[in-house]
């Protein structure tokens, strides 16, 4: 499946909540890995733009350490890219990044 890179240049990106880990069955509480077997993490974050309105969206981190980022901080994101998806009549857009970093307060963004 084909991966886009999102152009994040003016783009503002705020953590909703604590990184956490992608669960792959949410009633074992089973960990979601890639295809090298490395974790995958999830952040939820909202995305302003100028001018425009925030919206929510979900990125996913494989790594073995994740960053220690929490609620309420900016971040900066590395490789963003989106792929769309599509299974048993349903379909969206996922995101994925290479690298999460919280903006130290009082850096631009």
């Amino acid at each position: 499946m084909k991966r886009i890179p999102v152009d994040v240049r003016g783009l503002e990106f705020r953590a909703v909540e604590d990184i956490a880990p992608k669960l792959k069955n949410r009633e074992t509480g089973e960990m979601k890995v890639n295809a090298a077997g490395v974790p995958v993490y999830e952040l939820m974050v909202t995305v302003k733009g100028e001018g425009r309105r925030a919206e929510l969206m979900s990125v996913s981190l494989p790594t073995n350490t994740p960053p220690d980022v929490r609620a309420g901080q900016l971040v900066r994101f590395e490789g963003l890219t989106g792929f769309f998806w599509e299974t048993s009549g349903r379909s969206g857009v996922s995101f994925s990044v290479t690298a999460i970093e919280p903006v130290p307060e009082g850096a631009p963004v």
